[in-house]
């Protein structure tokens, strides 16, 4: 099973050139990553957004998918599905409490979300990510601090994946 990563371009004037120009962000990215104890040698992760752009009372949408592409089997973080122990849900989510981290710098590289909070997570457990196989989720953030319900300043932020550059997307919070 491959990995589709879908990309979003602008468009180039009649008899313009792409090359040479600088390239647009993307939407999604893909690349190898470590997730828990999957090493990134045989693991694939595809993060998604579904906007660069963020206007007043839009939500930034953050999808992931992770796939084994070793030929053993490794183990991961998840929430459980019901009362622990038990199964781990198959459903993941993104976030502090999430099986897929990421946090939005601001200005001056400062942690905007989530920030410096204590976090009350539910009950993990370990999962097995078998062999050949994906493990999706999403998670979300509606352009406000931790504890607050004022939306942050206009200007440009970055959505930093599993604390990994190579997944970093540049954002915009629009002023309308």
């Amino acid at each position: 099973m491959g990995v589709i990563a879908l990309v979003a371009t602008a468009p180039v004037p009649a008899g313009a050139s792409r090359s040479g120009a600088h390239a647009a962000p993307k939407l999604a990215q893909v690349g190898h990553a470590v997730f828990w104890e999957c090493p990134a040698k045989t693991t694939e992760l595809l993060v998604a957004v579904n906007t660069l752009t963020l206007h007043p009372g839009a939500t930034l949408d953050i999808s992931f998918t992770v796939r084994n592409t070793g030929t053993t089997a490794c183990h991961y973080t998840a929430p459980y599905a019901g009362v622990a122990p038990g199964p781990t849900a198959t459903t993941l989510s993104a976030g502090p409490c999430g099986s897929v981290g990421y946090l939005i710098r601001g200005p001056h590289n400062s942690n905007v979300w989530p920030g410096p909070q204590l976090v009350n997570c539910p009950a993990l457990g370990v999962a097995q990510l078998a062999a050949g196989s994906t493990v999706s989720g999403t998670g979300s953030w509606n352009q406000t601090k931790p504890d607050s319900t004022r939306r942050v300043p206009v200007g440009d932020y970055t959505l930093v994946v599993n604390d990994n550059r190579h997944f970093s997307f540049p954002l915009r919070v629009e002023r309308s």
